[in-house]
């Protein structure tokens, strides 16, 4: 199964994200906690849950979960899961489902979203060497350019003022 919201495209089954068609590197538990949030919107998942769901037959704190919607949150927006004090999260974005051969019925917003600070890009052929209660990131797929931008923009403004200063 497959989901549209905002500019992003889910694909449950690979558990892989799209962003703007450009391949977002999710790593695994973030994709397995999307998952099931986007399987079942209206559903309220409490921690315990989500902790079966995600690691079953495995002890790991709560914190795990608090940190892995942090990334979530960090990269879909602060309003895509909401918490339910005692509850659990829901979330918040409208989805459309559809499977792999045909378009979602209604195209998702574009909305800006804010992103993860990280422009590192992290193959999904990298083994995994970390242990799964650590914190899973989620990065973009191709680095930016636009820093040597800024840079030859303020080195010209300063070369501007500069030569007026000294006229």
């Amino acid at each position: 199964m497959k989901f549209a919201f905002k500019d992003f495209l889910f694909d449950s089954k690979e558990l892989k994200l799209y962003k703007d068609d450009r391949k977002l590197n999710l790593k695994q538990k973030p994709a397995q906690i999307l998952e099931l949030f986007l399987s079942a919107p209206q559903t309220i998942h409490s921690k315990e849950d989500i902790l079966e769901k995600v690691w079953p037959d495995r002890k790991v704190t709560d914190q795990v979960v608090f940190q892995n919607i942090g990334h979530l949150r960090a990269l879909f927006g602060d309003d895509a899961i909401k918490t339910f004090s005692r509850k659990g999260y829901q979330w918040q974005i409208p989805c459309s489902a559809f499977d792999g051969t045909v378009e979602p019925e209604s195209q998702p917003k574009t909305t800006e979203t804010s992103e993860p600070a990280s422009d590192v890009s992290e193959s999904a052929d990298t083994p995994k060497n970390q242990h799964d209660s650590q914190v899973d990131t989620i990065t973009a797929a191709k680095p930016s350019n636009k820093l040597p931008l800024y840079v030859a923009a303020t080195v010209a403004i300063v070369a501007l003022v500069a030569y007026f200063v000294l006229i």
